[in-house]
């Protein structure tokens, strides 16, 4: 009987939910942007903030190599550079906002990929798509 009453307890609690701030069908980010600017990127992006539970936008960069030479095939690792949080922006109809993030650690030459992670308050994110730039 105490081994029937093992199995009765267990089971399962219910399938996975998708957060409603990662599942919208919405884009959340658009128009990812990468320009040279004198000795910085300047990345910018528009941002719609639907859901109240987006928290940050993480900035991650990956360094493919030098003009010429970027392995395109290579396994990339990005790395966080930044964050900018959005948490208390307040949107008015429903519209999107423009958000601009400057790296200045860049090399003449080589070639950069930026994306972002757009995160909620439980920190999972999710990946915006990729924008890549020769700085020049």
């Amino acid at each position: 009987m105490l081994l029937f009453t093992n199995f009765i307890g267990c089971g399962v609690k219910g399938n996975p939910v998708i957060l409603s701030s990662l599942s919208d069908n919405v884009r959340i980010v658009q128009n990812l942007k990468a320009v040279s600017a004198g000795k910085a990127v300047i990345l910018s992006w528009d941002f719609y903030r639907k859901d109240s539970n987006i928290n940050y936008i993480a900035i991650e960069k990956s360094e493919l190599g030098s003009a010429g030479t970027e392995c395109r095939d290579c396994p990339r690792k990005f790395e966080r550079i930044g964050q900018v949080s959005v948490k208390e922006i307040k949107h008015k109809n429903n519209e999107y906002r423009k958000f601009n993030f400057t790296d200045k650690e860049v090399v003449n030459g080589k070639t950069y990929n930026y994306r972002l992670l757009i995160c909620d308050d439980f920190n999972i994110c999710r990946e915006s798509p990729e924008t890549e730039i020769n700085f020049k």
